[in-house]
């Protein structure tokens, strides 16, 4: 079972963190994508960013996460490929 008792001294070390303004970025797509994200707010009554916003958090919480393991094996495999290859021919 969950215990929530705070642990002593977390308030504090919470209240000393630094706020993190939001992240901003400019995200190009396509014309043919910006219509239908214009299509798709003006049918749902949501703003277009707010989709951009809901479909890359999608993105990362579904294939980013995939994506990023992925990316560090690639680069793990290829810095120690010389390793690997010496174990293989043993």
């Amino acid at each position: 079972m969950f215990d929530a008792t705070p642990i002593p001294g977390e308030d504090e070390r919470n209240d000393r963190r630094p706020e993190v303004p939001p992240l901003q970025q400019t995200i190009r797509i396509p014309d043919d994508v910006t219509d239908q994200l214009r299509l798709l707010a003006a049918v749902t009554g949501m703003d277009e960013q707010e989709h951009l916003r809901l479909a890359v958090r999608g993105y990362l919480e579904t294939s980013g996460r995939t994506a990023e393991v992925t990316a560090f094996a690639d680069r793990a495999r290829e810095r120690l490929r010389p390793v690997l290859d010496r174990l293989g021919d043993l």
